[in-house]
């Protein structure tokens, strides 16, 4: 089991960042994921696999002017 932004979510072995993101209902955009503690950007989600436990935030894209 993980937690994605404080709700528990099924880890499964070999789970990327692209992987729980393909699952996630609802997920805009996001460029950048903190990954127990540490900021993985999005050129990296495909090979960053995801321990079990983990604790992830989603940190959607946000632009303005």
């Amino acid at each position: 089991m993980i937690q994605v932004n404080d709700q528990p979510f099924e880890w499964k072995p070999d789970m990327t960042i692209a992987d729980l993101l393909k699952q996630m209902p609802d997920v805009r955009f996001c460029s950048v994921v903190r990954l127990n503690g540490k900021l993985v950007s999005s050129p990296r989600f495909e090979e960053t696999r995801i321990p079990d436990n983990a604790v992830i935030h989603l940190l959607p894209l946000v632009a303005g002017g």
